[in-house]
């Protein structure tokens, strides 16, 4: 099978997972599942040869059940620092600054305790990845960032806006 096809089905895992994570009101077992599906993203970008996207989903994977346990400050200032590293070992270009980019974004917000910010940094990070994904040319994976930012304002909508507009009386 070549690595291209290989790609977009590992991928649509992803899409699948994330769908069905970001519509969870329980931030814990929101960042388990992104955790999952990380690791199908991460091997996604690999066979595209996207060494930085592919090592920084893999270490995501990582960052994403530590933050499920641990809200301390270090510990982001920390992942920031290993996904730098990993930029820098394995940089190439734009497409690495923005992953890099996307990836500040989102551990930002998993590592915070409020889910309301959580949320808004996975639409700002997820619009990112998907700026990546188009110049990338992988077709599936600009689906699942359409999904995963679609997905998450639908649920930041649902938790915190929506909520908001029952309590206003006109």
């Amino acid at each position: 099978m070549p690595d291209f096809l290989l790609s977009q089905i590992l991928v649509t895992f992803t899409l699948a997972i994330e769908c069905y994570a970001m519509q969870l009101k329980d931030k814990n077992r929101l960042l388990a599942l992104l955790s999952l599906s990380c690791l199908f993203n991460g091997a996604h970008y690999l066979l595209l040869g996207q060494q930085t996207a592919g090592f920084i989903f893999l270490f995501s994977s990582i960052r994403f059940l530590i933050s499920i346990k641990w809200k301390r400050q270090w510990m982001a200032a920390a992942a920031l620092c290993v996904s730098l590293i990993i930029t820098y070992y394995t940089y190439n270009g734009l497409l690495s600054i923005l992953g890099f980019m996307a990836t500040v974004l989102i551990t930002t917000g998993s590592f915070s305790k409020n889910d309301k910010f959580l949320r808004l940094m996975m639409v700002f990070g997820g619009l990112l990845w998907l700026i990546h994904n188009v110049l990338l040319g992988t077709p599936v994976g600009v689906l699942v960032e359409l999904v995963f930012v679609g997905s998450s304002a639908i649920g930041y909508y649902r938790y915190y806006i929506a909520g908001r507009m029952k309590n206003i009386n006109f």
